[in-house]
C-alpha cells in the first residue's frame, strides 16, 4: 500500500482524511524549513500513523479527529543534538498546526542511533506502522526489529498516567455547572483513551503487547479465553475479579469498535456517569499494575508512595503528618529526581479517588503549596503528564 492509499482514521471520512493530508503536508513543509540539511526524513506515528484515529464532531458539528500528529523525525546529527533540537522543532510545528486546529507532538533521533533505540510503546508502534512520510522508504529499516519487541512494565505506567491525567481534567470540566458540548466531547475522548490504555496495560503486564489497537483487542480476547481452555498465570489480570477483568476487556473492544464510526456527543449526565466508572477501572488497574511491578501490596495510595520511596532510596522529609521513623514520607526534593510517571501516579490516584486520607501527598508530589486548591493540583498534574 502506498502512502497516498493509507488512511489516517478508522472511519475514513473523506473530509477528515483530506484535512489530515493537508495538515500533514503543511507540517512536513515547515519541518523541512526548520531542520534544513540535517533532516534525513520523518515517520508518522501514533493513532494517525496506524490509521486508527477516531472521528468525532466538533462544537460546530463538523467531522474532526482529535488525535495529534505524532512525528518521529530522523536527523543527520549526533544523538545529543537530535534531543536538544526537539523543543525548537515542536514550537515551529505547533505554530503551523494551530491555525489548522490540529495538535502535533515531535520526537527525534539521530540517524546513527536508530538501531539502538529502546523499546518504548511509541517506538514499537512506529516501527510496526512503518509510515515514512518524508525521506527514503527504508528510513526506518535500522529499527524495524522493534516491531516485534515487548515494552518494559514501566511503559504501561507511563501510558496510564498520561491517559489518566486527561481523564482527571475531563472530569473536572464535566463537574462544572453549565458544562457544555465541548466538555462532553472531551470527556468522551478521555474515557475512550483511558479504556484503550487499560487494555494495553493488561497486555504489557502479561508480556503480550501488540502494536495496534485492533491487534490488542484480539489479544485481549485470547487473554480472557485462551485457545487451549486453560488460564494464563502471568499479568495483572490474575489479581482482578472476573467481572472487572471482563469489563476492562469489553470496554477496550468497544473503544476500538467505536473508532470505526463517528463518535457523536451523548448527554452530560451519561458522560459524567461513564467518567466515574472509568475512574474506578483506572484506579484498580493502576494499583494492580504497580503491585506487580513493585512486588508488594498497596492498600492505600500513601503506601504506594512509601513503596516508591523505598525503591528509590529516598530520604524521608520532615514528616507530612508529624510522623517519625518508618511512617515518614519522602520530601519534595527527593521526589523531583524520580521518573516523572512514578512521581505523578500517586498524585493522580489520590485526585481521582477523593480519599481524604491520601490527599495530602498530592501537593508534595506536584511541588505545590500544601493548601493549593484542587483545580491548581489538577492543572499542574495535566501539564506535567504531557511530558511523561
Amino acid at each position: 500500500m502506498t502512502e497516498a492509499e493509507r488512511t489516517f482514521t478508522a472511519a475514513a471520512v473523506p473530509a477528515v482524511e483530506r484535512r489530515c493530508r493537508e495538515s500533514l503536508a503543511a507540517l512536513l513543509s515547515r519541518l523541512s524549513d526548520a531542520a534544513g540539511d540535517t533532516l534525513a526524513g520523518a515517520a508518522l506515528c501514533g493513532a494517525l500513523g496506524r490509521g486508527e484515529a477516531p472521528t468525532t464532531v466538533d462544537a460546530a458539528g463538523a467531522f474532526v479527529t482529535g488525535a495529534p500528529f505524532e512525528l518521529f523525525v530522523v536527523l543527520r546529527t549526533t544523538p545529543g543534538r537530535a534531543a536538544a533540537v526537539v523543543p525548537h522543532l515542536a514550537r515551529d510545528l505547533a505554530a503551523t498546526a494551530r491555525p489548522r486546529h490540529a495538535a502535533v507532538r515531535v520526537a527525534a533521533a539521530a540517524l546513527s542511533a536508530l538501531a539502538h533505540l529502546p523499546p518504548t510503546l511509541e517506538s514499537i508502534e512506529c516501527a510496526a506502522a512503518g509510515r515514512v512520510v518524508s525521506g527514503p522508504p527504508d528510513l526506518l529499516e535500522p529499527f524495524s526489529a522493534l516491531a516485534d519487541a515487548q515494552p518494559a512494565p514501566g511503559e504501561a505506567l507511563r501510558l496510564v498516567v498520561r491517559r489518566g491525567a486527561a481523564l482527571l481534567s475531563a472530569e473536572r470540566s464535566l463537574s462544572r455547572r453549565g458544562a457544555g458540548r465541548a466538555a462532553v466531547l472531551s470527556g468522551q475522548a478521555a474515557i475512550r483513551d483511558v479504556d484503550l490504555a487499560l487494555g494495553t496495560a493488561l497486555l504489557v503486564s502479561a508480556g503480550r503487547f501488540r502494536p495496534t489497537d485492533r491487534a490488542r483487542a484480539a489479544e485481549l480476547r485470547l487473554l480472557a479465553a485462551p485457545a487451549d481452555g486453560g488460564t494464563l498465570s502471568e499479568g495483572l489480570h490474575v489479581g482482578m475479579t472476573r467481572t472487572r477483568f471482563r469489563d476492562v476487556v469489553e470496554r477496550h473492544r468497544e473503544a476500538v469498535s467505536a473508532a470505526g464510526g463517528v463518535d457523536l456527543p451523548e448527554t452530560l449526565a451519561e458522560v459524567r456517569t461513564q467518567a466515574g466508572r472509568a475512574s474506578d477501572r483506572f484506579l484498580e488497574v493502576l494499583r494492580l499494575l504497580e503491585e506487580q511491578r513493585l512486588s508488594r501490596s498497596l492498600p492505600s495510595w500513601t503506601d504506594y508512595l512509601r513503596a516508591l520511596a523505598a525503591r528509590h532510596g529516598a530520604a524521608s522529609g520532615p514528616g507530612l503528618f508529624g510522623a517519625r521513623g518508618g511512617d515518614e514520607l519522602p520530601g519534595r526534593r527527593a521526589v523531583r529526581d524520580w521518573p516523572l510517571s512514578e512521581r505523578l501516579a500517586p498524585a493522580l490516584a489520590t485526585l481521582l479517588d477523593w480519599d481524604p486520607g491520601d490527599m495530602t501527598i498530592a501537593p508534595v508530589l506536584l511541588d505545590l503549596p500544601d493548601d493549593a486548591p484542587r483545580d491548581a493540583l489538577v492543572s499542574r498534574l495535566a501539564t506535567l503528564a504531557a511530558g511523561a
